[in-house]
This record gives structure tokens, sequence and C-alpha cells, in this order.
């Protein structure tokens, strides 16, 4: 996978990420999710920076698996570095949960201001 590149500061910041089934290679459809969340942390660490909850955002579309994220505030103060995230979807009939198996690489670097 890519590794995203974002400003430390920046509140702005958003990612799109499609959720496809490794076995198909066809698009999960998430409007059969109660929730979509990515969980962020440094790289190396154990410790939860943010939880962001997943949206159809202005270009999203549950239907063919594609979720946004927004960052909003939670990049202020974080310093430069390499962090990750995780997606998980739980299921809107049993709530069973499913983690997405590909850990999502983040390089954050200094603002210029």
């Amino acid at each position: 996978m890519t590794t995203l590149l974002l400003v430390e500061g920046d509140t702005k910041a958003q990612i799109q990420a499609t959720i496809t089934r490794s076995d198909t290679g066809s698009a999960v459809d998430l409007n059969n999710t109660s929730s979509v969340v990515m969980r962020f942390r440094k790289e190396f660490s154990s410790t939860l920076i943010a939880t962001l909850t997943g949206s159809q955002g202005s270009s999203g579309d549950f239907a063919s698996g594609i979720v946004t994220f927004d960052f909003g505030s939670n990049l202020v103060g974080l310093a430069a570095g390499e962090y990750e995230g995780e997606i998980e979807l739980t299921n809107s009939g049993d709530s069973t949960k499913e983690t997405v198996f590909e850990v999502i690489k983040f390089i954050i670097r200094e603002d210029f201001g």
C-alpha cells in the first residue's frame, strides 16, 4: 500500500479508502454497517491518538465501499513522524466486528509555519 502524506497541524486533512474483499476483489457494501472507524496511532506504539468515524463524505459512496475519514483537529500537536491506521467495520445486523488486515501507513511532516 502507498504511504499517505500529511502535514502537522492541518485541520482539514481527509483521506478516502475503498474497502474490498481480499478473496473476490469486490467492494464491501458499507450500507450494511453500523459504523466504520479508523484507529490512528504512532508507529510502534500501542497508545491510540484518535478514533475517526468514517462517513460517505462529499464524494463517498458506501455502496461502492468508499469511506472518508476526516482528521479534523487530530493532527494539531502531533510531532512529525510515522503513524499508522487500522480500519474496523461493525455489521449492523449482529454487531460483529471485522478489521481490515492491511494497516495504513502515514508520514506526517513538519509545517513550515
